[in-house]
């Protein structure tokens, strides 16, 4: 009875130290799972704290260079603005006017009034850039007809293409219509259209046109026949110092307004891009965010052709 009584209880310890043990082993597997899925938690956080820490970094350095940008721009229109208030005040403390010949006067003349002109469109060029980064978006847009407005702006340079015998030709579509800003339009087409012509051969060609119309993207061309910009040159233009070239190229200027173009595209969701052709000159792709195609209401498109109209207008 007693030999029996020590097996029952032999029997009911192992059970019990083996339901024990057991449960020692499930907990051991629970907390093993736990600690498993929280190193998987703390892994994905660190992986979340350095793409974190990159994308900070990457801001920063974006931050320096926008700021180093601000300083070149503020920097390059201060030392030109200066230009004709230097010529003028020359020319005010001439010790006698009346000494001058005629054609002095109208070369000095002549001169002030090109640095004049020059400094004004530099100043509505950085005023324009100065209000978009005031501004976090940009208020003033305007549903516009593309061909209408680069028709506008081509009429500035008639006399510079007339006296370099450049031939233009463009087929651009009469039926697309942007939503944007129309100066930031104007300014972007005004900077390359002048670039264009200055650096196109004498008697040569520029041609514009739409290179492609997909989604929300509409692609303008802007191409002159000239002299093929050194390839270290044109990666600079698309990736780092825009404003590079022109001092490349003949030693002055600053190229400011091919990086203000950049800048202020970049604003309005669009880019720009260089490219040489071989033999040839220079192609200039811009792209814009394209609002609608032939969609537009007949009221916005009559009112649109008449204002067209209007600014050609002579001033009474």
């Amino acid at each position: 009875m007693e030999s029996q009584t020590i097996i029952t209880i032999l029997i009911t310890g192992i059970i019990v130290s083996k339901i024990i043990i057991g449960f020692l082993l499930y907990e051991l597997i629970r907390k093993n799972r736990i600690l498993k899925r929280e190193k998987v938690k703390l892994l994905g956080t660190n992986i979340a704290l350095e793409e974190q820490a990159d994308q900070i970094k990457k801001y920063n350095e974006e931050l320096k260079a926008s700021e180093l940008f601000k300083i070149k721009v503020l920097s390059i229109a201060s030392h030109d603005l200066r230009t004709p208030f230097v010529s003028m005040n020359m020319l005010l403390n001439t010790v006698d006017l009346s000494l001058m010949s005629k054609l002095d006067m109208e070369q000095v003349l002549l001169q002030l009034g090109s640095e004049i002109s020059h400094s004004q469109n530099m100043l509505d060029e950085v005023l324009l850039w100065a209000e978009s980064q005031l501004r976090d978006n940009l208020e003033n847009k305007e549903t516009f007809n593309i061909s209408q407005q680069i028709q506008h702006v081509l009429l500035l340079f008639q006399k510079d293409l007339m006296s370099n015998n450049i031939s233009l030709e463009e087929s651009l579509p009469k039926d697309v219509y942007l939503y944007m800003s129309r100066d930031i339009f104007s300014f972007v087409v005004r900077n390359i259209v002048s670039n264009a012509v200055k650096f196109c051969k004498y008697a040569g060609k520029i041609t514009l046109g739409v290179s492609e119309i997909k989604g929300n993207e509409f692609l303008l061309y802007i191409e002159n026949e000239g002299i093929n910009m050194p390839e270290s040159t044109v990666e600079k233009l698309n990736n780092r110092n825009s404003w590079d070239h022109r001092k490349a190229v003949n030693g002055t200027g600053a190229g400011l307004g091919v990086s203000l173009c950049k800048d202020l595209l970049q604003r309005v969701g669009g880019k720009i891009y260089f490219e040489n052709i071989s033999d040839v000159g220079t192609i200039v792709f811009i792209s814009f965010p394209i609002h609608s195609i032939t969609a537009l209401d007949d009221e916005i498109i009559n009112k649109e052709n008449s204002n067209f109209m209007n600014s050609f207008q002579e001033p009474k």
